[in-house]
């Protein structure tokens, strides 16, 4: 008897999961304890996508930069699902500042998602340690005392996990050669900001 092969079911849409969590949040300011609690078996790559956008989120972004390194660190490590320590993950936020820049955010990330498909060869646990460790050297970046430096890092976070919930191999390669250009592009910036400032104190 012939077997034909199952074909392989894509994955939620990351628009969808966005979608369908903004709708279950509070109409008041929300805790990361409570987006914990509501994400799915893909926990990480939808928290770092989260928290890739509240980055860019004035107001919001330096809890967002903060929080962004623990999930990073975890990935590092090899943990199965994301926590946070009680005192920040008991801080509360504007969430409805969120869900207006989700609205804005979401055609392009629909744009990316056609673009986008199912192209993952690489072991996952490798994936995860390599994907940790770009964020968080992303977030120590956009976490520098600088104006609009979070932008990019932020941007590049998202577009990680795009690229990881849609477990699109390619897309994550463009991702983390975006990731590079970014670290190099801005660590030469701050570094040469670092520089003039210490010759201006020198003289």
């Amino acid at each position: 008897m012939l077997h034909l092969p199952v074909p392989r079911s894509a994955p939620t849409r990351t628009s969808q999961l966005l979608e369908e969590l903004v709708a279950r949040a509070p109409d008041g300011p929300v805790d990361l304890e409570w987006l914990l609690s509501h994400l799915d078996r893909r926990s990480f790559g939808l928290l770092l996508l989260l928290l890739g956008l509240l980055v860019v989120v004035p107001g919001v972004a330096t809890v967002a930069t903060l929080a962004l390194l623990f999930p990073a660190v975890e990935m590092m490590l090899g943990h199965s699902a994301p926590s946070f320590p009680r005192f920040l993950s008991k801080r509360p936020f504007d969430f409805k500042r969120f869900k207006r820049f989700t609205v804005r955010a979401g055609p392009l990330l629909r744009a990316i998602e056609n673009i986008s498909r199912p192209r993952w060869n690489a072991r996952h646990d490798v994936t995860d340690r390599l994907v940790g460790l770009v964020v968080f050297l992303l977030g120590l970046l956009a976490g520098w005392p600088l104006p609009l430096v979070n932008v990019i890092p932020g941007i590049v976070v998202v577009l990680i996990a795009i690229a990881y919930l849609q477990e699109d191999g390619l897309l994550l390669a463009v991702a983390m050669a975006a990731a590079v250009m970014s670290l190099l592009g801005l660590g030469w910036t701050l570094w040469t900001s670092a520089a003039a400032v210490i010759s201006w104190i020198a003289v």
